[in-house]
């Protein structure tokens, strides 16, 4: 049983607890001398933690989804076979463990006074709600976490708001967010895993999950969409450099990263050959990072999607994850600067800013390439040789990577295959953008969704004639929830892997 199972168990496990301990019997238990809730400094590592793991993890199949990735023995979900349970430990995890961690470091700030913590969690619970609600469409927002202490009407059964009003609400909390921040203050040191509790980095990462919110919203409301982007281009509180990207540093095992810990028994992770080709066709020097070597020929082979199992294809046949992408300490993404660059230059090319499109999209695909260069690559795989993945794939560190270079990034953005043109701009950045999220498998998955492009079709043996466009809502749900849930599934015209939600129409 892997670890995340455990984990989802147990807060079954505690989610019953807690309901069993309702009509006063939690009060018998009460120590009046006893610090009730764990202080905001270890409470926010653990939700981070917790949040990243589940994203990377359990939402997996979205890499599968966006054909990044396609896998070998574990075939079903490239085939669009759904399981209504299979979202419940995800559903509960986001809600009754990281949202709920989040709202106690909000609570305790508000109580004590510290707006730069409450401002940490406004933000993460935006970044965590957009995720949610790009998932599954409506979902439970305003009334959210209000079943147990410290809020106040207690609502165990909360309504599932509108996709639409789940979006004003998250820019409103990201303005409410930007509005509490002392930039001279670090409210948590060294427990901030992100930024180590600089607060002008986590003022542009809101400015920066702002654009990302408003671009989301391009193809339904462009209105809102071209005049908050305006705002915040005007604004300049949005990341400048890679070095403001909001990513989370990991460590050799046990404080591994999520994907390093997936592949430490198993290989069946496979890049896809809809992104192998791709890079391929494009002479990409990231190719040798997203991939790495097959068994049987050390040249790089992809996995078609969507396959039955076994389908004919080896392990050794086909070629892996690349090493960066399973070595322990590989940053965990939360969102990067070269993403800000590619919203930029969209909105350039609507018109909807001044400034160089052209521009934007060269310093995107570079600065994305630029987190592989030598230094970075060494940084990460330094450790590796020995790590169980490492021998899982039978990987030789002569095998390892070389770092992306200057004059390879610009030989790559002076091909007529990559270089900018505005006749053509959906088309190039949604290819380029769905190169970049490589791995970023939610967010790759939400772009390509909302741009269309690249063209990608289920392959051989799926059982949908269309890529899914959003994840079912977990069936725990329609047993403690039912009436809400039916309400939203009526007003969003159905509950499968094909319904599109508001931000998709």
């Amino acid at each position: 049983m892997n670890r995340l199972k455990v984990r989802f168990k147990l807060i079954t496990l505690l989610s019953i607890l807690v309901i069993s301990c309702e009509d006063g019997f939690e009060e018998l238990n009460d120590n009046p001398n006893a610090n009730t809730a764990a202080d905001a400094s270890y409470i926010l590592p653990y939700a981070l933690e917790e949040a990243l793991g589940t994203i990377d993890w359990s939402l997996e199949f979205s890499k599968i989804y966006v054909q990044h990735m396609s896998q070998l023995l574990y075939a079903s979900t490239g085939q669009y076979i759904y399981n209504p349970s299979s979202a419940d430990g995800e559903w509960n995890t986001f809600y009754s463990t990281v949202l709920e961690n989040l709202k106690q470091i909000e609570y305790q700030a508000i109580a004590n006074s510290k707006p730069n913590r409450e401002a940490v969690a406004l933000i993460l619970k935006s970044w965590l709600f957009h995720i949610m609600t790009d998932l599954w469409g409506d979902i439970p927002y305003s009334e959210a976490n209000m079943g147990n202490p410290p809020s106040g009407d207690k609502n165990v059964s909360p309504k599932y708001d509108t996709q639409q009003s789940i979006y004003a609400g998250l820019i409103s909390t990201l303005d409410t967010a930007i509005g509490k921040i002392d930039v001279s203050g670090n409210p948590f040191g060294g427990a901030d895993l992100i930024y180590g509790g600089d607060m002008s980095k986590w003022k542009k990462f809101a400015g920066s999950l702002k654009l990302r919110v408003y671009m989301r919203m391009s193809e339904v409301d462009p209105g809102t969409a071209e005049s908050g982007i305006k705002s915040v281009f005007s604004s300049g509180n949005y990341f400048s450099s890679n070095d403001d990207s909001a990513l989370k540093p990991y460590l050799d095992y046990p404080n591994n990263h999520p994907s390093n810990e997936m592949n430490r028994l198993r290989e069946d992770d496979k890049i896809s050959t809809t992104v192998l080709d791709t890079l391929k066709a494009l002479n990409d020097p990231r190719l040798r990072v997203y991939a790495a070597p097959n068994g049987q020929k050390s040249e790089y082979w992809g996995l078609p999607p969507s396959l039955a199992q076994g389908a004919g294809y080896t392990n050794s046949g086909v070629s892996p994850i690349g090493a960066y992408f399973l070595a322990p300490r590989q940053p965990g993404v939360i969102m990067t600067y070269s993403e800000v660059q590619f919203i930029l230059c969209e909105a350039a090319a609507r018109g909807w800013i001044s400034g160089s499109a052209e521009t934007f999209y060269n310093d995107a695909i570079r600065a994305n390439m630029n987190m592989y260069t030598q230094d970075k690559l060494d940084a990460v795989l330094g450790t590796f040789p020995g790590d169980p993945a490492y021998n899982v794939i039978n990987l030789k560190s002569s095998e390892f990577p070389t770092g992306i270079t200057t004059a390879e990034i610009d030989a790559y953005l002076a091909q007529s295959a990559v270089a900018w043109d505005a006749s053509k701009w959906r088309e190039k950045i949604g290819l380029q953008k769905w190169l970049k999220l490589y791995r970023q498998g939610v967010q790759g998955w939400f772009e390509w969704r909302r741009l269309d492009y690249p063209e990608i079709k289920p392959g051989r043996d799926a059982v949908l004639t269309e890529v899914p466009r959003r994840w079912a809502y977990p069936l725990i749900e329609q047993s403690l929830n039912g009436a809400n849930y039916t309400e939203a599934v009526s007003r969003m015209g159905g509950d499968d892997l094909l319904t599109k939600m508001w931000i998709d129409k």
